[in-house]
């Protein structure tokens, strides 16, 4: 808890280990996958390559370095003094090489209940059209094998949502019942970008939305940056900033857009969807540009819809933001504090950890807090006895995993 209050991180991440295809890939595919290695000729953190290509544009892009050691933030925001390059806030987890005892102790330095983690490298991993179809499953496979293992140090406080191969529906239907079913994933996650051009409101979705319903179980929208298929590319070109900034909003408007007017929501009214790390101060003003046109244009090109955008957003999506945003209490007045969600984005770069949830308690007041807090445990459909599950597990997490300064 955080003074008092039930918290879910509806969007924490792993850093994935640096031999986990060597330990998890299917051995048919090993040889189309090659990381970096040292001079010991042993893997190290760095680019991946997938079938001759890395698995992120950014390395193709960024021809030149804009700053050759590292220095102060110029951030404006005045609750986000800890996003520094070297603040030192996580020497404990890479001491531990980012093991589950330090997701944990950092669960316990922001005060979370559940997490609900994320990849990191994985973001990027089948991010591009055209990819073999079987080599998106023994990648999705070897991710899914390890992440659920790394969920086994505390399985009722570390939960995972599965990556599935998106090249080929019926495979990623596959891939998920496997992994809810087989190993507990509470969802998926998904990026916004197009594959292989299927817009989301597409038919050849439907068989992978009806299976979440069935399920009972999470889609979550999460942006990267420097997709191979991300037009962002080639509107932006080698500027990370310009890409970093119009990804993960726009990539996410055009979804939250395709899902409400494309019927998605109509059709499929018990999906549950998550739009992460993209804040979501977009969301109201969205709403209002869709419901501005909706009486030109729904009768003509949306007959289907049967509820105003806002009841779609109401009943079907929540989203995320990350604890310092100067417009939260403001957006929390427009689309309702229950339909928001906060992560903690531990272990990036641009995160605010350890101080997000004492963040968002400066920035908003308590019960606006309280709703936030808890607005993962609605998107992920966790329960009472989740909570008292975690909650006997985070006793026994604190007399193995001591966080530093205690």
């Amino acid at each position: 808890m955080k003074d008092g209050l039930r918290f879910v991180d509806c969007d924490m991440h792993i850093m994935e280990p640096v031999d986990l295809f060597e330990r998890y890939l299917d051995p048919r595919f090993k040889d189309r996958v090659t990381t970096t290695i040292g001079a010991d000729g042993t893997s190290r953190r760095g680019t991946i390559v997938i079938d001759g290509l890395p698995t992120t544009q950014d390395a193709e892009l960024q021809q030149y370095r804009k700053r050759s050691r590292p220095g102060g933030t110029h951030s404006s925001q005045p609750l986000s003094g800890s996003r520094l390059a070297d603040t030192g806030r996580l020497d404990f987890a890479i001491e531990r090489k980012y093991n589950a005892e330090a997701q944990v102790i950092g669960m316990q330095m922001e005060g979370v209940d559940i997490a609900v983690l994320y990849p990191t490298t994985g973001l990027s991993l089948i991010a591009r059209d055209h990819l073999d179809p079987l080599l998106s499953l023994a990648l999705c496979q070897a991710y899914n094998n390890w992440i659920h293992e790394f969920c086994q140090y505390s399985p009722e406080r570390l939960k995972f949502v599965a990556m599935l191969p998106v090249h080929d529906v019926h495979l990623a239907c596959r891939e998920l019942v496997r992994c809810v079913r087989e190993m507990g994933a509470v969802g998926s996650f998904i990026r916004p970008n197009l594959v292989n051009g299927h817009f989301w409101h597409s038919n050849y979705w439907d068989p992978l939305y009806s299976l979440h319903e069935e399920l009972n179980v999470t889609w979550g929208f999460h942006e990267g940056t420097g997709a191979w298929y991300s037009h962002m590319n080639v509107l932006y070109g080698e500027n990370r900033f310009y890409r970093h900034v119009a990804s993960h909003w726009i990539e996410m408007q055009q979804a939250l857009i395709a899902m409400i007017i494309g019927g998605v929501f109509e059709f499929h009214p018990k999906l549950r969807v998550g739009f992460l790390e993209a804040q979501n101060s977009w969301v109201p003003g969205l709403l209002s540009r869709i419901e501005w046109d909706y009486p030109q244009y729904r009768d003509s090109h949306a007959p289907y819809l049967s509820l105003m955008p806002r009841e779609y957003f109401r009943r079907n999506c929540w989203a995320a933001v990350e604890g310092s945003e100067p417009e939260i209490e403001a957006t929390a007045g427009l689309i309702g504090a229950d339909r928001m969600c906060i992560s903690t984005d531990y272990p990036h770069f641009d995160s605010n950890f350890p101080y997000v949830s004492t963040n968002l308690l400066k920035n908003v007041p308590r019960e606006i807090a309280g709703q936030i807090f808890m607005g993962g445990a609605q998107l992920y459909g966790f329960t009472e006895n989740d909570f008292r599950k975690a909650a006997a597990a985070a006793a026994a997490d604190k007399l193995t995993a001591t966080p530093p300064g205690n």
